[in-house]
This record gives C-alpha cells, sequence and structure tokens, in this order.
C-alpha cells in the first residue's frame, strides 16, 4: 500500500465526495462487490467458528481510496437509516448486492432450518451475532444492519485495511492505519449504541456515565483507538517559532474535540470531558456564559427578576468554513408552549445594557439578551455538549433543570442551524420540560414531534419496496423492522399491521426535510440516539404523564421485551384485585419465560397452540401469557440478550439456576449474572460463596467500580483485610468520576480495611513475640496478614498513614457526615510518635460545622489538643508578661487557638471540663482576664448556673440536685471550685477589674458550694479539702 501518499486531507476530500450523490452510490462498482464477498465469507465463517480464507492484500492508493469511500458510505447510509433519516433510497439494490454474495458463500454449506426463511432474513441475523460482545447482545431489531456490520469490517478487521500503527513515526505520518484511527473510534461507539438497552428511564441511555459495566472489551478498543486518533489530530506538518501547521484542518479539530468530550461523557469521565469541551471552545475562538438578567417568564408578572440566559458569541473569521457554506433554513418542528401562566421566552429588560458588566468576558459585554449574534454550528454543539455535562454528572433536581434549560434554549432560539443540531437542542429542552407541570405536555408533544419527523423519516415505503424486490421475501423480513405510519390530511389513516400506528401530526412536506448529507455533519459530535432509543424516551414521556398503556404499546412494537415486562407489572398494580401488583410481576414472569423457553407439551395439546419459533412476536397477545405453560425446553438458538433474560428470570422466581445458566450461555463473560448470583448468596449469608461468585464476576470485567467495591464489602466481612483493602483500591481506581469509587463509602471502607488490616499485623506480631519469650515455638504461616503486608512494600506505620488519608478523602466527599471526620480525628490523633494534630483540628472544626452542638465536643481530643499547644513557650512580649501572647499564624498553636476561641467556646453550656481546658489555654497566652472568666464559667457550669451571680444558688433545684447526690458530680464540683481559686489566686490580681480583690470573690465561691452541700456532703475527704482551702484564704 502506499502509505506516503494518504493524508488527512485526502481522507476529508474522500468523505466529502458524498455532498451531491448517495451513500449507496459506492456501492455501484467492482471493487464493492469484491469486497462484499470478502466480508460474507468473513461472516459465514465467523458464524461456523471458522477462519475464512483471506489471502488477497489490498495495493493502490486508488484501490484504498474506493475502498474507504465505501466503508464511509456503508456507514452513512446505516445511520441515515436508523439515525437521523430521511429514507434510504435504493436499499434494495444493494440488499441484492450481500445476498447475491451469500447465496454464493452458503451454496456448498450443509442445509438447515434457516432455508425455510427469507435468506435476508438469515444473512442478518448472522450480522446481528457478529456484534455480540462480552455476552451482550444488539438490539435484535436494527434495520440494514448488514451496513454497519459492512463497515465495521472493512475499517476494524485489519484484513481489508491496516489496524496497527507503523512502528516508526515518521512512517505514521502519512499511514492509513494512523489517520483512520478516527473512523474506528466511530465504529466502536455506534456500536455500543448498538448494544446499548433503551429502557424506561429519563434521558438517553447512553449519554449517563456508568453504562460499560457489561462490555469491558468494547470499553478497551474504544479507549485505544481514542489514544490513536489523538495522535492523529495533534499530528504536525511543520512547526516554527511563529506558527504550528496541523496535519487536520482547524475544523476538523474542534469537530474531534466535541466526539472526544461525547466519548468522555459515555465513559464517565467528567473531567475528561470538561478538558475536551474547553479545547474545542479555545480552538472555536467561541465564547459564552451563563449569566443572569432581569426579565419576567410570567404573563403577569409585574417586576423584573433575575432570569438565567447564555450569552454567546462566535468568532468572526475572514473566510466561510465549511458549516456556514452548508448553512439550511430547514429545521424540524418546534412547538409553541401554549401556556396561560408562562410566556414562550423570557421577556427581557432593555434598559440594563447600558449597565457595565464586570463579571462578563468583554466580548460579551454588549450582547443583549434578547438580541444575540448568530452562532456557528460548531459552536451550538459546545453549548449542547455543555448541556449534556451538566445533565449528566450532576443531581437531578429543580437547580440543575434550570442551568440546562438556557442552554438548549440559545441553540433554539438562532434563526438558522443545522437540522441535526435543531433536533438535538429540542431534544434537550424536552427532557428538561418533562420535569414541570406547565411544561410537561409540549415536551411530550414536542418528542412526539420529533419521533414522527426522524423516525418516520427512517422507515421505508412497504410498497416502494415490494415493487421494487417483490413480495416473496418481503413478507418474512419486512416485519423485522418496527415502524410507524404517517398519513397525509387528505387519506384516511388505516394500518391492518400492529406495528405501523398512525400519528395524528400531519407528515412533513419534502420541502420541510434536510439532506442526509446535512443531517449527518455532526451526528457523531451530538451523540444523537438511534431511533429505537429515541422511541423509547418517548414512551419514558408518556409515562410522565400517566399513560403506561402508550409506553407499552411502543415497547410492543419495538419488541423491547424487558420493558413490556416491567409496563405490564406497573400498570397491572392498579388492577389487581388484592392491590398488590403480585399479578404485574406474574405477567413479567411470563414475558420472559415466553422468550427463553418452549411451551411445554401439554399445554400444546390442551390450547391447540403451536410453538412456532419463526411466530412474529409482536403480534403476540403479552398480556394474555401464562408462566405455567412456558416451562417446556430452552429455545435453540437462544433469543438475543439471554443471558439477560435469564438473569431477570432469576431475579423474579429467586432461583441461582438462571444466573448460571445465563453464565453458560454467555461463555462464561456476562458479569451480572455472576454479581446477580453473589447478591443472591450475599441474602442467605452465605460469605464464601458469594466472594466466589463476584471473583468470577470482577475476573471477566475489571473495569466496573461497583462490583470491585461489593467484593471489598465481602471481604471486609470475612476479616480478609489486605484482599479487602485491594479490592477497595480497584474501585476507586476503576472509577471514572472525580469522587472515585462510590463517593465517600468506598474511601471510608477503604480506610476501615487499612485499619483492621494494621491491627491485625500488630497483633499478630505482639502474639509472635510472646511465643517467643514463653520459648514457644513461633510459626510464621500464622502472620499471613504481616507477609502481605511485606509483599506490597508496606509497614505497619504505612497503613496507619494510608488509612488516615482514605479517611481524609471519604470525609471531604461526604461533608455532612460526621462519623467519617470522627474516624480521622481518632486515627490522626492515635499515630506515633506524634500525632497528626493538624488533621485533629480539621476534623474537630468539621464536626462542630456539621453538628453544631456541644455533644460533639470529645474532652479527650481537646486535652491532647491544649496539652500539645501549652507545650511550646510562650516568649516574652515587649512590655513584659502583661502582653498578650498571639501565636504565628499558621502554626498549629494557632490553628488550636482559632478553634477554641471561634468554634468551641459558643457551643459550651454544660460541660465545665471544656471551659477549664479554654481557660487553661488562655492562661498560656497571658490573657489573665479571659482565663479568669472562663474559670468562673466552669465552675458556674459545674455547680449548675451560668448566670451573672458568683452563687451556687443561681441553679435550679433539678440541677443542684445532681451534684448535691451524685458522687462523681460532687468531685467535678470540688475540682472547678478548686480551679476557680487557683484562677483568682494566679491571675485575679493582674486583672484590674478584680485586683486585690481576689480573695473575697474566692472565700465567697467557696461558701456558697459549703453552704449548699453541708447536709449532703459534710465529713466526705472532698469536704476537707473545701474547709482547708477556706482557711487557706483568710485574712
Amino acid at each position: 500500500m502506499a502509505d506516503n501518499e494518504f493524508s488527512p486531507a485526502k481522507l476529508i476530500s474522500i468523505e466529502n465526495s458524498f455532498e451531491k450523490s448517495s451513500f449507496l452510490r459506492a456501492f455501484h462498482d467492482e471493487t464493492s462487490r469484491h469486497i462484499v464477498a470478502q466480508f460474507v465469507r468473513h461472516l459465514v465463517a465467523h458464524s461456523h467458528e471458522k477462519q475464512a480464507d483471506q489471502t488477497e492484500t489490498v495495493d493502490g492508493s486508488d484501490h484504498v481510496t474506493k475502498i474507504i469511500r465505501l466503508g464511509f458510505g456503508s456507514l452513512g447510509a446505516f445511520l441515515q437509516a436508523n439515525v437521523t433519516g430521511p429514507v434510504l433510497e435504493g436499499s434494495s439494490a444493494v440488499e441484492d448486492i450481500f445476498l447475491a454474495e451469500f447465496a454464493e458463500a452458503t451454496s456448498s454449506g450443509e442445509s438447515s432450518n434457516d432455508l425455510v426463511e427469507a435468506p435476508i432474513v438469515v444473512f442478518r441475523r448472522l450480522c446481528h451475532r457478529s456484534l455480540d460482545i462480552d455476552g451482550v447482545s444488539p438490539y435484535p431489531y436494527i434495520p440494514h444492519i448488514e451496513l454497519f456490520c459492512f463497515s465495521r469490517f472493512i475499517f476494524t478487521s485489519g484484513i481489508i485495511l491496516p489496524t496497527e500503527l507503523p512502528e516508526i513515526w515518521s512512517d505514521s505520518r502519512q499511514s492509513p492505519s494512523l489517520h483512520l484511527s478516527w473512523t474506528r473510534l466511530r465504529i466502536h461507539l455506534w456500536h455500543y449504541k448498538l448494544i446499548a438497552q433503551p429502557s424506561l428511564s429519563a434521558g438517553s441511555l447512553f449519554t449517563k456515565s456508568g453504562r460499560w459495566t457489561d462490555v469491558p472489551t468494547l470499553q478497551e478498543l474504544i479507549e485505544k483507538s481514542l489514544v490513536e486518533a489523538e495522535t492523529s489530530i495533534a499530528g504536525l506538518v511543520e512547526a516554527s517559532q511563529d506558527h504550528e501547521q496541523f496535519q487536520w484542518p482547524r475544523e476538523s479539530r474542534i469537530q474531534f474535540r466535541l466526539e472526544e468530550a461525547s466519548c468522555h461523557i459515555l465513559l464517565g469521565n467528567e473531567a475528561k470531558a470538561r478538558q475536551s469541551l474547553q479545547s474545542a471552545t479555545e480552538l472555536s475562538g467561541f465564547s459564552y456564559a451563563l449569566s443572569g438578567a432581569l426579565g419576567k417568564r410570567t404573563r403577569f408578572q409585574e417586576k423584573n427578576i433575575s432570569q438565567l440566559v447564555v450569552l454567546a458569541k462566535s468568532l468572526a473569521l475572514s473566510h466561510t468554513g465549511p458549516s456556514e457554506q452548508h448553512a439550511s433554513d430547514v429545521t424540524p418542528v418546534a412547538l409553541p408552549l401554549n401556556d396561560d401562566t408562562l410566556l414562550e421566552n423570557v421577556k427581557f429588560e432593555n434598559s440594563h445594557a447600558d449597565k457595565p458588566r464586570s463579571n462578563l468576558p468583554a466580548e460579551l459585554q454588549d450582547i443583549k439578551p434578547d438580541d444575540q449574534p448568530q452562532l456557528r454550528p460548531e459552536d451550538h454543539i459546545i453549548l449542547l455538549t455543555d448541556a449534556t455535562i451538566r445533565d449528566t454528572f450532576s443531581p437531578a433536581d429543580s437547580l440543575t433543570s434550570e442551568e440546562i434549560l438556557p442552554f438548549a434554549q440559545r441553540v433554539i432560539e438562532d434563526k438558522s442551524t443545522n437540522w441535526q443540531i435543531y433536533t438535538q437542542a429540542l431534544l434537550v429542552r424536552s427532557r428538561i420540560e418533562l420535569n414541570r407541570s406547565r411544561t410537561v405536555e409540549r415536551a411530550v408533544l414536542q418528542m412526539q414531534a420529533l419521533v414522527d419527523q426522524i423516525i418516520v423519516d427512517t422507515q421505508e415505503s412497504i410498497s416502494t419496496t415490494k415493487d421494487s424486490r417483490g413480495d416473496q421475501n418481503e413478507s418474512r423480513a419486512e416485519p423485522n423492522i418496527p415502524t410507524i405510519q404517517v398519513t397525509p390530511d387528505n387519506q384516511p389513516g388505516h394500518s391492518t399491521n400492529v406495528q405501523k400506528p398512525t400519528s395524528s401530526l400531519p407528515a412533513p412536506k419534502p420541502t420541510e426535510l434536510a439532506s442526509p448529507q446535512e443531517r449527518l455533519r455532526y451526528v457523531n459530535a451530538l451523540s444523537s440516539p438511534p431511533r429505537w432509543h429515541l422511541e423509547s424516551e418517548l414512551a419514558y414521556a408518556w409515562t410522565t404523564v400517566g399513560s403506561l398503556v402508550s409506553a407499552l404499546e411502543i415497547f410492543k412494537r419495538l419488541r423491547l421485551w424487558v420493558e413490556v415486562a416491567l409496563c405490564l407489572a406497573s400498570s397491572a398494580a392498579t388492577d389487581d384485585q388484592d392491590g398488590r401488583g403480585s399479578g404485574g410481576e406474574e405477567k413479567a414472569r411470563a414475558v420472559v419465560r415466553w422468550r427463553l423457553f418452549r411451551r411445554t407439551s401439554d399445554a400444546d395439546e390442551s390450547t391447540g397452540l403451536k410453538d412456532d419459533s419463526n411466530l412474529d412476536d409482536a403480534e403476540v397477545d403479552v398480556s394474555a401469557l401464562k408462566a405455567d405453560t412456558f416451562y417446556g425446553p430452552e429455545r435453540s438458538p437462544p433469543p438475543p440478550n439471554a443471558p439477560r433474560l435469564f438473569c431477570i428470570l432469576g431475579d423474579i422466581e429467586n432461583d441461582p439456576r438462571h444466573y448460571q445458566r445465563a453464565w453458560e450461555i454467555s461463555n462464561r463473560r456476562f458479569a451480572r449474572a455472576q454479581r446477580s448470583l453473589g447478591e443472591f448468596h450475599l441474602r442467605k449469608q452465605e460469605w464464601e460463596a458469594a466472594r466466589d461468585a463476584y471473583l468470577l464476576a470482577v475476573g471477566v470485567n475489571r473495569l466496573n467500580p461497583e462490583m470491585w467495591s461489593r467484593l471489598g464489602d465481602i471481604e471486609l466481612r470475612l476479616g480478609n483485610f489486605p484482599d479487602a483493602a485491594e479490592a477497595f483500591q480497584k474501585a476507586i481506581s476503576t472509577a471514572n468520576s472525580i469522587s472515585g469509587g462510590e463517593d465517600a463509602r468506598t474511601w471510608s471502607n477503604l480506610g476501615t480495611a487499612l485499619l483492621s488490616w494494621y491491627r491485625q499485623i500488630i497483633s499478630e506480631n505482639k502474639l509472635h513475640q510472646d511465643k517467643l519469650e514463653n520459648d514457644d515455638s513461633a510459626n510464621l504461616d500464622d502472620m499471613a496478614s504481616t507477609k502481605r503486608a511485606v509483599e506490597f512494600g508496606k509497614s505497619a506505620h504505612k497503613l496507619l498513614q494510608e488509612s488516615l488519608a482514605a479517611f481524609k478523602r471519604g470525609a471531604t466527599l461526604a461533608d455532612s457526615n460526621w462519623r467519617i471526620w470522627d474516624n480521622v480525628i481518632t486515627l490522626a490523633a492515635s499515630l506515633s510518635p506524634n500525632p497528626d494534630l493538624d488533621d485533629v483540628v480539621l476534623g474537630v472544626r468539621n464536626i462542630i460545622r456539621i453538628r453544631n452542638t456541644e455533644e460533639a465536643l470529645d474532652v479527650d481530643i481537646l486535652t491532647l489538643l491544649v496539652r500539645k499547644a501549652t507545650k511550646t513557650p510562650v516568649p516574652s512580649g515587649n512590655e513584659g508578661e502583661m502582653e498578650t501572647y498571639v501565636p504565628p499564624r499558621g502554626t498549629i498553636e494557632s490553628k488550636i487557638v482559632t478553634l477554641f476561641e471561634n468554634d468551641i467556646a459558643p457551643l459550651i453550656t454544660t460541660n465545665s471540663e471544656c471551659w477549664a481546658l479554654v481557660s487553661r489555654l488562655r492562661a498560656w497566652r497571658r490573657d489573665w482576664a479571659g482565663a479568669l472568666d472562663a474559670a468562673e464559667k466552669a465552675w458556674r457550669t459545674a455547680i449548675g448556673g451560668v448566670g451573672s451571680a458568683l452563687s451556687a444558688s443561681s441553679g435550679g433545684q433539678g440541677q443542684q440536685g445532681s451534684w448535691l447526690t451524685d458522687v462523681n458530680a460532687w468531685d467535678v464540683v470540688v475540682q472547678r471550685t478548686s480551679d476557680l481559686v487557683a484562677a483568682y489566686e494566679n491571675y485575679g490580681a493582674r486583672v484590674d477589674s478584680i485586683g486585690s480583690r481576689w480573695k473575697g470573690k474566692a472565700r465567697s465561691a467557696v461558701r456558697s458550694v459549703m453552704g449548699k452541700a453541708k447536709e449532703s456532703w459534710e465529713g466526705d475527704s472532698r469536704w476537707q479539702t473545701l474547709t482547708d482551702m477556706m482557711e487557706d484564704l483568710k485574712l
């Protein structure tokens, strides 16, 4: 292959060659038939687990160009048919090419039951099976799936085009394998989107993080292609001091960064997604900000209040880029709100335009919120990607919705934009408006309009297809494609096919539709959902307004039987006679068993039904199915996603055999099967069996932080602390979010595992030392934890430090969980030889912030802080010892003083020991008045009164009764009285307000306590202490 003649410019020219022609035109030459023949032979060999003969090599620059164009055309046609529309014309001729080669490849094979089916059905079934990965199957009813498999074969198999990068960098600059890595990344991403199952939940399933748990192999392929594509995009043609000239043009680099951001969103990497978005913004020169402006949102609002708005401005370029050259005014229909209270758009006040807004960039200062400049398509995608990141990684609450909506509104308000970009903006707005009662109606209808305009556009005309292909094969093949039919106003809506419901919205005119090339131009950067995902979102939208029946019909048409079972369980709960919804669960069980098992022989004889495996399952009345009639043998071959169905059946019937069967069918690759089996054993408290199941699960999927964390929990329960610590560390390292693992829980558990490991090592060493001292035989095999620590190169002290670091990280993430901060304090204070006082102070401060009560104060910890602080000698001031000492800022003494004065002292109400510590700390600082005041408050708190009078009689009767009857409380009162007398003696003369009267005040305090305690404690040893004090205080 002539690698040195290949460049990104040539790749872009090949891609642009479809601007004026159909994607399927690439199949109309001899080269395409030759490559199709190779693909079909490879597919058939793969289905029989054989190695196909691929001895021919690709050579010649012209031949490579044709092959790449063929791959681009195949992928573009597939996306046109399944994602964007319009209807893919001329597909029957391409199908004939595939079927002709398929017939030739299978002509010498053995006959099978597949011959009773249409060849196109058998062929597409093989294509679907070739996309299975890690025991997970794609959506089984994808139209024209052979086009995607063909493109995937060309770009990723390594048979037609090279996939390995050259070892020498100089050779890779013009290498197709390097520059096609971006295309391989797109192929792998779309492969995942076909794998991802639509579900009854908000938002597009594959735009949420944490969805990669079942396909780790595909994730590794995506990450590898992403690195290779990054290498290609960042490649330079030449670099000088003045400028850098890249191999890829600026528009391509912007689009790659946007696709990279979408990829990181799928992977769950928020930080990397924002970094990629920032790179795209800088390359585009785009400036935008989420700001506020005065305006009115309702019709009856009299005063202007602050409203969120996105201010944005594109960079003005001297030349017109490709995106501006293909700009179009054709966009999907945006439905009006028509609400009696809310305005269609926020009505902003114009008087604020003259006021400077220094917090905004200079280029946005003069922009009016209701009159903003037109943006470029790439900048529209930047706004929508920012909204997607906020939606994916932020809490699902009203504040997040208010932040996201202005981004979509800014794109919708632009006068002219790309068809697919506008569609995505309408979809984002509809997702947000589903959460508000006044906008939910528009949201559902808008999503219905998108389904009618996009999904119907991708549905071929039945009559046209039959005329061109004939009825022989089409009668069997066509039911595999779920359809929607939209009838014009002048034609009555009638359909005899259950898969073709009519729509109340009129079909769009041809002049109101955009070209396929315009729709596909930014489909990868937008990460647009396939049509079955979009229709699944519509089903969820109907459930938000209480129409489970509409959602059920959509899922039945899409043949998403798991979601059908969920809808049946939910809708039947309201109709159940006993009101507990048990009938719904039984119907769901029947649906799952119907998909996995054949009918029992008794049931077939009694009902007269024929168990036809080729029955058009979309026409089956699933609500009438009975689980008891499907206990026959398993269906062979098993249905798509059989491992997932077996796991669901295991959950319903609580039978571990179904989990084991799911594991076997997936060739021991479906991690969810072992995870479900592990949870089954956990419910029965079978810890060893649960651990074994989770070990198998993480063995096939080492990228799932949830399973690693769960395994750590089990090891922690079994007392295997080294293994638990390793599992929690794997959970943290494999997590994609900023926090790591499962937020604070995993970090806290890691700290617990490391701390327990440390204690186990200390216990083993102590036991070993005792045996040596007693001349007993000491076996090193009894020191398993110590040996594991040596293997990891960790000492006991290091384990303790790592445990503290883990607890600190967990406490930082869960800043409202005071128990984790308490663990931080305990560990930091127990470090030897020197406790980590900084962490102790940090922990105490956070516990006070969270609990804000006196009960949060730990006297032992506070005593440790005061003792450490007062060990430091106080330097003499300029004016002698009369000057209050202020510790240098940043020292531990300064932190302790600030903690006591600002956080602890305001909380103390009943704890006299805390006041005593405050007094001691103030005396160390030479704050004599403060120390004496704290000693007085400690004494008043001990005797039960905190009033202004220095008398024991100020306390209530209930408070007096405690120290008059309780020996421990009486001991505290004597101690506080002794401390107060000592404070008067040491500091009283130095306080101007007391001076020489300190003896009188001290005698008054002692006399007050003795007067109240005479009847209860006279003759006690502590009574004698008070008597000795009075003797010493006599004049």
